[in-house]
């Protein structure tokens, strides 16, 4: 810094001119005339930036301005009023610290001068820099979080209208498996797996592209002036291929696979939610077909999308409508055929009173939400239901067992609703069975699994339903709080002619008498299969062979025809 010769006189003999003005400000206070040349600095600049003022007087402000913030110090010297100015000032040391400034541009003894009262606001800048980061960013990660993303894929939109001949691209990552991490080494483990491979996603990241985190194991990769598919395509596989080399943390080697759905589009006028929707879809396709693969959304997931969104549509209105229909199937002794139970399957009555499957609904249902509120209409059908047999039945109650999701598990306020409509109704909790699936126990959280055993504390029997489907593994029977378990048709099926099967499922049973289990054969529909079974000792049964689904009275008839006492009592432990 080099003074102009004569500035450093003319600021020491104009100070008496100008003590005046700045009488009643605050002690850091500065003078500096029309061409922005400090004339006066007040002494208690020096504790909080270093400076002597004569160090100063002389020399031109914006030169102790950051070069990013200079430009904000020219509205001073054009306005006639109070400017106040944010920016950051540099220290004797070579840092910055952030100033505000309020300023007022004066005319004394012919000298236009602007008069400023500053203050440090670093600590507040900081704060608020915090603050921004906190709302923008992943916590664990500090890659961008959703808020951000949707705001940059607003942004690639709309520079697609000023642009041809480019794709915005966009990635939805999934890492395959992640909750075996989670859950056999601890969250600390799978956190560290996650910035690893956010470190990974991150190194794939063009200047313009931008990555997001959305939650768990979700990121989400935004590139710009993609050239077209194929190039999107290679993309992903190329972070595919980096997310295969092993890496170490915690003193374990991990290769981790993931899952890329790809949707793509050079329409400014494209939605960013259904853009990133699209990849969704995609993804849930990469994932059906094996994982460690990538899939791009195309015209069949277009359709596919559609079609998910009247489903969507149809389901809001028979809620509205009062259109969802509970029918009962009954559980039998397998040894006698009498009803010791039935369970509630809910259907959607439409327009042509044609009864629709959960199997067209229940998986959109779950996917917006809407699950919650339809199966507070099975729970409640259930439990009036439970009540008037009850009554009606005596001794020949049989009991009612409903689905539940992990969600429902984790969600208290359904817990409540199931405690609520027990105690208002007078159903004894025994009269009541949850049937959970074997995918619901591995993706269960641990307040699902806490929301489980409330349940079964209250006397709500628990049981294990479509056993087999997934993994089989035996371990689930002792790993929770079960009281009985259902075998899946698919064993059924084939029990009475391939011995392997019926080896697996004798196996099956064994093991569940072990451990005071009653066991349940879904699906049967033939005697030849009902006689396996029972030579096997399976306990109860449930099938076309001894009723399909109905109204309350497909289970009422059935149990009146019989004599009392019933030969069994309800489901629950053996």
């Amino acid at each position: 810094m080099v003074s102009q010769p004569g500035r450093d006189e003319l600021g020491k003999a104009k100070i008496r001119d100008y003590s005046y003005l700045i009488a009643t400000w605050s002690d850091l206070t500065t003078v500096v005339d029309s061409d922005g040349y400090f004339l006066y600095c007040s002494a208690a600049l020096q504790g909080t930036f270093g400076w002597r003022p004569d160090e100063l007087v002389g020399m031109r402000e914006d030169d102790f301005a950051h070069p990013d913030d200079a430009s904000a110090l020219v509205s001073r010297h054009s306005s006639s009023g109070l400017v106040t100015t944010g920016y950051r000032f540099r220290c004797r040391d070579g840092s910055y610290r952030w100033v505000e400034a309020t300023s007022r541009r004066v005319i004394a003894d012919g000298a236009d001068v602007v008069v400023s009262a500053v203050r440090d606001i670093t600590e507040r800048q900081e704060h608020n820099a915090l603050l921004e980061l906190r709302a923008t960013t992943d916590p664990l990660t500090g890659v961008a979080n959703r808020t951000v993303l949707m705001d940059r894929l607003r942004q690639g939109l709309r520079r697609l209208g000023r642009s041809s001949g480019s794709l915005l691209v966009v990635l939805y990552l999934d890492l395959d498996r992640f909750k075996v991490i989670n859950d056999s080494l601890g969250h600390h483990i799978g956190d560290d797996v996650l910035l690893k491979m956010a470190e990974r996603l991150a190194g794939h990241l063009r200047p313009a592209d931008t990555l997001a985190r959305l939650g768990g194991d979700e990121f989400v990769l935004v590139a710009e002036g993609v050239t077209d598919e194929v190039a999107a395509i290679a993309l992903a596989n190329r972070i595919i291929e980096d997310g295969r080399r092993p890496f170490h943390v915690g003193g374990d080697e991990f290769s981790c696979t993931m899952s890329i759905g790809v949707a793509c589009t050079s329409d400014h006028q494209h939605n960013a939610e259904a853009l990133l929707s699209e990849a969704d879809l995609a993804l849930y396709r990469a994932k059906d077909r094996g994982r460690d693969q990538v899939a791009i959304f195309d015209e069949e997931l277009r359709t596919t999308a559609v079609s998910r969104l009247a489903t969507e549509r149809m389901v809001r209105r028979a809620l509205d409508m009062g259109r969802i229909v509970v029918e009962y199937q009954p559980i039998v002794d397998i040894r006698t055929g009498y009803p010791v139970g039935a369970e509630a399957l809910v259907r959607i009555r439409d327009l042509k009173q044609r009864l629709m499957l959960p199997g067209l609904f229940l998986e959109v249902a779950e996917e917006t939400g809407l699950l919650i509120k339809i199966d507070e209409v099975v729970l409640a059908d259930a439990v009036k239901q439970a009540a008037a047999w009850r009554a009606r039945l005596g001794a020949k109650f049989a009991g009612v067992a409903i689905n539940v999701t992990a969600r429902h598990l984790a969600d208290s306020e359904f817990r409540h609703a199931i405690f609520d409509q027990l105690e208002a109704n007078g159903v004894p909790p025994g009269d009541l069975q949850i049937e959970v699936t074997e995918q619901v126990l591995m993706e269960a959280s641990n307040s699902a699994l806490t929301g489980l055993r409330a349940l079964r504390d209250l006397g709500v029997a628990v049981g294990l339903d479509d056993f087999g489907t997934r993994y089989s593994s035996l371990a689930y029977l002792r790993q929770f709080p079960l009281d009985f378990v259902k075998i899946d048709k698919s064993f059924v099926d084939d029990v009475v002619i391939d011995p392997k099967v019926r080896a697996i499922a004798g196996a099956i049973i064994v093991l569940a008498h072990a451990l005071d289990l009653t066991v349940v054969a879904e699906g049967v529909e033939f005697a030849g299969q009902s006689q396996v079974l029972i030579d096997l000792e399976c306990d109860r049964a449930q099938g076309f062979l001894y009723a399909r689904s109905g109204p309350p009275e497909a289970v009422e008839i059935p149990v009146l025809a019989w004599p009392s006492p019933p030969p069994t009592g309800p489901i629950g432990p053996r």
